[in-house]
């Protein structure tokens, strides 16, 4: 398995991981409020790809899904989820560049502010269909592609330095020929623009009022 991509995921994470939900919270560009729309069946299953601490996990085991799974490629982030969420949620390391190695189990997969740091989608949707039970829902939130193209992307300050990720824009249009590939019926797409709560913080102020999310909600056949 290639781990060269969980490896620079890692290194720049790890050092977040104490303050990441306490600080990061305000860069999710009103992710938080698609996820608690999402409502898993009782006796269901949940997967987050790229789970990080477990800030959307905790949301599941609130809507009371029976199975809840985490995947990530940082130890130091899956530590702190482990710590946070008990021991009712399976949280697995992978690097989601290489072979998830999962079985189709779950009945909503997840995928949040993640498909930037790759430079194709497709593989990616791909593997989350492979691990979808059919008719089963995969909900997608990434940053906006206007956003990328703009310079925007995933980066910390430490030191005086600044450490970025790799940061790549994806549109409509790839994740769609992504989607028909991997077996997903037509999806619900959403554009959401950043709003006066985005405004408010001073990195962020100059988004206001453009696009900054895209969402997609699709079925697998």
């Amino acid at each position: 398995m290639n781990t060269a991509h969980a490896s620079l995921m890692d290194g720049v994470y790890r050092w977040q991981t104490p303050i990441y939900d306490l600080t990061r919270k305000y860069y999710l560009l009103g992710r938080d409020r698609l996820i608690a729309e999402l409502d898993p069946p009782e006796d269901g299953g949940v997967l987050e790809i790229g789970c990080g601490t477990g800030r959307n996990l905790a949301w599941a085991l609130g809507k009371g899904a029976a199975q809840v799974t985490g995947l990530d490629g940082s130890p130091g982030m899956l530590a702190q989820a482990r710590e946070k969420l008990g021991p009712d949620v399976t949280l697995i390391e992978r690097d989601l560049s290489g072979d998830w190695d999962l079985a189709a189990a779950y009945d909503i997969a997840c995928i949040s502010l993640v498909l930037e740091h790759f430079p194709q989608v497709a593989p990616l949707i791909a593997q989350a269909a492979a691990a979808i039970v059919p008719g089963g829902t995969l909900f997608v939130a990434e940053m906006h592609a206007d956003l990328a193209r703009g310079g925007t992307g995933a980066h910390f300050e430490k030191d005086g330095k600044r450490h970025a990720l790799p940061s790549f824009g994806h549109d409509r249009a790839e994740f769609e020929a992504a989607l028909k590939a991997a077996g997903f019926g037509d999806a619900v797409f959403v554009e959401w623009r950043a709003d006066d709560h985005v405004a408010a913080i001073p990195k962020l102020a100059k988004h206001a009022g453009k696009s900054a999310l895209l969402s997609l909600t699709a079925r697998r056949a």
